[in-house]
């Protein structure tokens, strides 16, 4: 049947490869485009390039097929790609292709200057004619061929030392659109055994081209000789045996409603020596480990009461009073801030303020720029935040030569917090270290001692909930105090958990164990001891490398690491139930493939599987029963996470009105069906009636909004309306559009409107609907590979 009955046919847009003839390459860098070689990062010496611009060019010619239409924009040679622990000379390409003065893609090259080894190559294409089709025409193991190939001609000598990792196959998942990207990773293997800290990086788009590649390799490693690891099965003993969890309170902020904190075992990760099983880690802990006991049994005072409402003149005179600022720094600025919480329509308000201090009035620092800055909650009077900034001048000593131990640097900051935070103390946990902690080297670059209280409730830690307090070494001041703590209704208690042993079964289940080399650390980075590099970065200095794992002496290590099976948004583990949740809201996930037991031998199997893998569908009692009946709030969930590629934990705050009487922000539906309103598929009303059962023409007329035909579908005349029941259908044009474009079928001649629509057929139709939306909608966003 034609869906369109004067042009008879739709013609479709035949989708372009960006793998066509190739275009000319330009010899000559256009025209304002420089040779540049600026100075290296690290130890300022660069060795001289081999290859030429020319070479370098003819390389990138025979490494890949420029497509057509790209031209040669710029050509520059830098130091700045760093391999083996040098700074290598790069020629970096690039080219464009223009429409008018429109921008339709980018193709970047780089091409190692010694021995022109292609390091990286990457294609954002922008044209909205190449639209990419669906399904994807290539799977996952069609693409593992598409990068395997390619390595084979990139780089034949390396592709013999790879082995495939397999970690993003696991998490795959069927794309629910064409623009789908196939990411493959490839691990350097030494004799068998992989070191992903080397290896090649290909991406293939679902049309089956290469849109990506990244080469990283280090010659000067040190790999050990005849090391006997222990057996993976004694590796998985130890691991059960040596794991360490933790019970931690996670808020998901993106719940709908108020939000609760959530209970949950924490898996500390750490990985085993191969060889004596003992825990291994490549560096040592710099923050110190949670203590046990709070500061006090019980809280000193009472919370500050929230009607204080300080004037800027009382604000200000806090900060002062509790850090001590010096009779010459001068207020700057002071601004105050209110907002109300959408969620718990709780008001908070606050002030900020800034002083500074005149240099030639500063004895102290004597050079310009000493300042600080404090936040206070004007509704309790507590200071949220403190910081202040000495800059330091010419003249002072390269070395730091400390005059307060961390001992008494420490009773500081506890006289502090319960001078401020009494009702706090009895939840507030020192962050346990000592001054032996820090070497001599440390030492001499470290200005502040930093000191941290978590919160710790009963024996349960706030996630992310913490005090902070600054000590300068030299003069003794509190130099920055940080307040983290939130008002959400925590257990006074902690309440009953599941047992330790079986929530280790839980975590461990979802990581494979591997064994693989990684490196040691051996002290130094980019030549600076490790301490000294950790200070720097600390203090916002940059070192003078721009390796991150680059060290004098690299010697690699064999351990057993556990491997995540999942990589998907964050999950917790929820302590109470067992279950797994989504971290930002709360709801509960499957992380194992979806298996159901009714539809083995069902006609919709591939298209069902589909929908349950993204969870678009609930499964009760190991079954999805696919010949039921399907609910209105079930199709629209359904619909809504195959238009949005697969994406769930779509989130509405408190703030947003409820589109229907019926459907509240507290129903599992709420988000899919505002969803749908804001997309225009439902029109809002007084009720929505999720739990009803809907009929073959509602789901059309979904289906038809979803491709945006909702106009043309009125007009009854332009569409062939040669169905048998045509005068049960309200509109002609909505079922001649997807029983047109195959998305629905007639049976006998006849759409039987008014038929109920199952889950299979549901799931059925929505594949067909992806189907056809890759082929007739203009593409609206730009394709852009990684």
């Amino acid at each position: 049947m034609n869906i369109v009955k004067q042009a008879g046919t739709l013609v479709l847009a035949s989708t372009l490869l960006l793998t066509a003839a190739p275009g000319v390459w330009a010899n000559e860098v256009v025209e304002g485009k420089a040779i540049s070689m600026p100075l290296a990062p690290g130890d300022g010496k660069m060795q001289d390039a081999k290859i030429t611009k020319e070479q370098a060019l003819e390389r990138a010619k025979t490494y890949i097929t420029l497509p057509d239409g790209f031209a040669l924009q710029s050509i520059s040679l830098n130091g700045y790609y760093t391999m083996n622990g040098q700074n290598l000379p790069t020629w970096n390409i690039s080219y464009t292709r223009k429409v008018k003065d429109q921008n339709y893609g980018y193709l970047s090259v780089s091409i190692n200057g010694m021995d022109g080894t292609l390091m990286s190559f990457s294609l954002n294409d922008n044209d909205p004619a190449h639209k990419p089709s669906y399904p994807p025409k290539v799977d996952f193991k069609a693409a593992k061929e598409v990068a395997s190939t390619f390595i084979a001609k990139i780089n034949p000598e390396k592709q013999k030392e790879l082995v495939y990792n397999d970690t993003e196959e696991k998490a795959f998942r069927t794309p629910l659109n064409g623009n789908y990207v196939y990411n493959l990773r490839y691990d350097r293997s030494v004799g068998g055994v992989p070191f992903g800290m080397n290896g090649i990086n290909v991406s293939v788009n679902g049309d089956g081209q290469v849109t990506s590649y990244n080469y990283n390799w280090q010659d000067d490693i040190t790999f050990p000789a005849q090391v006997t690891p222990i057996s993976k099965e004694k590796a998985a003993q130890l691991f059960h045996d040596k794991a360490e969890l933790s019970l931690q309170y996670q808020i998901p902020y993106s719940a709908r409603g108020k939000k609760l904190p959530i209970i949950s075992y924490m898996l500390n990760p750490f990985s085993l020596n191969a060889e004596t099983g003992e825990v291994w880690s490549p560096i040592k802990a710099m923050n110190g480990q949670q203590g046990v006991k709070p500061l006090t049994d019980k809280p000193l005072a009472a919370a500050h009461p929230a009607n204080l409402d300080l004037t800027k003149e009382e604000a200000v005179k806090k900060v002062v009073s509790v850090f001590n600022l010096p009779a010459d720094f001068k207020l700057r600025d002071a601004s105050y801030n209110e907002s109300t919480n959408p969620e718990t329509a709780e008001t908070s308000s606050s002030w900020n303020l800034s002083w500074t201090i005149e240099a030639e009035k500063d004895m102290v620092s004597k050079v310009p720029g000493r300042s600080a800055w404090a936040n206070v909650n004007s509704k309790t009077g507590e200071i949220m935040s403190f910081s202040s900034y000495m800059p330091v001048g010419p003249d002072a000593p390269k070395d730091i030569e400390g005059k307060v131990a961390y001992a008494d640097a420490v009773a500081k900051a506890v006289d502090l917090v319960k001078q401020q935070l009494p009702a706090y103390t009895d939840q507030l946990v020192l962050r346990v270290q000592s001054e032996k902690d820090y070497t001599p080297e440390q030492l001499k670059q470290l200005r502040n001692w930093d000191i941290h209280f978590n919160r710790v409730i009963d024996g349960v830690s706030a996630n992310n909930e913490e005090v902070s307090v600054s000590i300068d070494r030299v003069t003794g001041q509190i130099t920055n105090y940080n307040f983290s703590i939130s008002s959400l209704p925590y257990p006074k208690q902690k309440p009953e958990v599941l047992a330790i042993n079986k929530a280790k079964d839980l975590w461990l289940a979802q990581f494979d164990i591997q064994l693989n080399y990684t490196l040691e650390d051996t002290g130094y980075i980019g030549g600076i001891p490790i301490e000294k590099y950790r200070v720097m970065i600390a203090a916002g200095e940059t070192p003078p490398s721009s390796a991150s794992t680059t060290s004098e002496k690299k010697v690699a290590k064999l351990v057993y690491s556990l491997i995540p099976k999942y990589n998907r948004d964050a999950y917790l583990l929820d302590a109470q139930t067992g279950v797994w949740r989504n971290s930002q809201t709360g709801e509960t996930i499957s992380l194992d493939k979806i298996v159901v037991s009714d539809i083995d031998n069902h006609w919709a199997k591939n298209e069902l599987q589909l929908m349950l893998d993204y969870q678009a569908l609930d499964v009760k009692d190991g079954k999805v029963n696919p010949d039921q009946l399907i609910k209105r709030g079930e199709l629209v969930k359904m619909l809504v996470i195959a238009m949005n590629g697969g994406g769930g934990g779509i989130y509405y705050g408190a703030d947003r009105k409820a589109s229907f009487a019926d459907v509240s922000n507290s129903s599992p539906y709420f988000a899919y069906v505002e969803n749908a309103v804001d997309r225009g598929l439902l029109d809002g009303g007084t009720e929505f009636n999720p739990d009803a059962t809907l009929d073959r023409e509602d789901m059309a007329q979904l289906i038809v909004k979803a491709l945006g035909y909702k106009a043309l579908a009125k007009f009854d005349g332009v569409f062939n309306q040669q169905f048998a029941d045509a005068a049960k259908l309200k509109q002609v044009g909505v079922a001649a559009i997807v029983v047109g474009l195959d998305i629905m079928t007639l049976t006998n001649g006849q759409f039987a409107p008014q038929q109920e629509v199952t889950k299979a057929q549901a799931a059925s139709a929505f594949y067909r609907f992806l189907q056809k939306r890759s082929e007739l909608q203009d593409q609206d966003q730009p394709r852009i590979y990684y």
